[in-house]
């Protein structure tokens, strides 16, 4: 029997939802700032998020008080069209953003595997913990770089490192993917999905609880940080 957990706030539109959305990220950032001075935001890739970057972009904020991360990255050159640090930096750190302090994932060894330690230590130190961390999802049910039946899945999911290296069901293959622990710290947890089929997607994982299948069930088991899904048609 599924035990999961999450709020479902659908939109009219896919304008009002980025709107709404944007809105709720940089209230929670606010309050981050006004706890402890500073706040982290940890983004997920693809086509998605695109327009969202861009509102937030756009938004007079003390952007220069937020670290900004990655969720997960494909590990390829960050000039590559693949790339999610190329996207958020065309995207998300421009006009206001572009003060905000940004932690790439992807650096120079060759192997994401390899990077693994020196990323651990850069974490550690300048985020600690996460404030505002907004998840997307596949249509293979997956999230951050959580692949379904991946060999690494199980140790992804359970590991208390910040991050560790994946392999995608498909190309690029090799990952590199904040882990489950450390995305569960974070005081606000978003899913950002659109389209009917996602929906459908995410409702058909929420009646489960078969995680090496559908990972994003692996996100909703628990009620702190509390799951809020954003959808729109």
């Amino acid at each position: 029997m599924a035990n999961n957990h999450f709020i479902l706030n659908e939109f009219a539109s896919k304008e009002e939802l980025v709107d709404t959305l944007a809105e709720k990220i940089l209230h929670e950032l606010d309050l981050a700032i006004q706890e402890k001075g500073h706040a982290s935001l940890a983004l997920s890739g693809g086509s998605t998020p695109k327009k969202l970057f861009v509102a937030l972009s756009n938004s007079d904020f003390a952007w220069e008080r937020v670290t900004v991360t990655l969720v997960d990255e494909r590990w390829v050159d960050p000039l590559s069209e693949q790339s999610n640090e190329k996207l958020l930096k065309e995207y998300l750190l421009q006009n206001y953003a572009a003060k905000a302090k940004f932690i790439p994932l992807k650096s120079h060894f060759a192997r994401a595997k390899e990077a693994l330690a020196a990323l651990e230590i850069i974490l550690g130190e300048f985020i600690k913990h996460l404030d505002v961390v907004v998840l997307g999802m596949g249509e293979d049910a997956h999230t951050a770089s959580f692949f379904p039946n991946a060999e690494e899945l199980d140790f992804a999911l359970n590991t208390k490192d910040l991050c560790c290296a994946t392999t995608a069901s498909h190309e690029p293959k090799e990952r590199i993917t904040l882990s489950r622990l450390f995305l569960l710290g974070a005081k606000s947890l978003i899913l950002h999905i659109e389209g009917k089929k996602k929906k459908e997607i995410f409702l058909n994982a929420a009646k489960s609880d078969d995680t090496k299948m559908m990972p994003i069930i692996a996100m909703m088991q628990q009620t702190n940080p509390l799951l809020e899904v954003y959808y729109a048609d």
